[in-house]
């Protein structure tokens, strides 16, 4: 469990609108990063979405550690093969009925995220089952939305 505040890096083609839906969700609760390759360095980050396969994906999933996680697209299927070079609990979420979390609706106002298996947290709380309202907010499409809700269920209970 995490002492201080978590970090969330996200990278990929969407990662800027996912990050502000991410930072409005969390509403200052952690920190978060969009990670591109003109700058790929970034403080030391618990959760990482990777919304595709990409080469600053395949830098920093070496480091990331074993109480740390990975949230990738699970309709992207280019990002599997990378997987092995990451110690970090796995999370997916996308449209995919595969996916750990995905949407069982969207609307123009936002998504009804659904968490189809139950983990734990980065907290060390279980995440039961269930479905919630994630609103958009201007210019944000219901992908980023989706993988801003998944690293949320990560860290959050609520």
């Amino acid at each position: 469990m995490l002492k201080e505040m978590p970090a969330v890096g996200i990278v990929g083609y969407d990662g800027r609108e996912m990050t502000r839906a991410f930072l409005r969700m969390s509403q200052g609760a952690a920190s978060c990063y969009h990670i591109t390759d003109r700058q790929p360095l970034a403080p030391k980050i618990n959760v990482l979405v990777a919304t595709e396969a990409s080469p600053v994906i395949t830098a920093i999933l070496p480091q990331l550690g074993s109480d740390d996680f990975l949230i990738v697209n699970a309709d992207d299927r280019a990002i599997f093969p990378l997987l092995s070079q990451s110690k970090a609990r796995l999370i997916t979420y996308g449209f995919n009925n595969r996916a750990c979390i995905t949407a069982s609706s969207v609307t123009n106002d936002g998504v009804q995220v659904c968490i189809q298996r139950g983990f734990t947290g980065i907290d060390g709380a279980e995440r039961e089952p269930r479905e919630f309202a994630a609103r958009s907010s201007l210019g944000e499409d219901s992908m980023s939305i989706l993988g801003a809700a998944a690293a949320w269920v990560v860290l959050n209970t609520n």
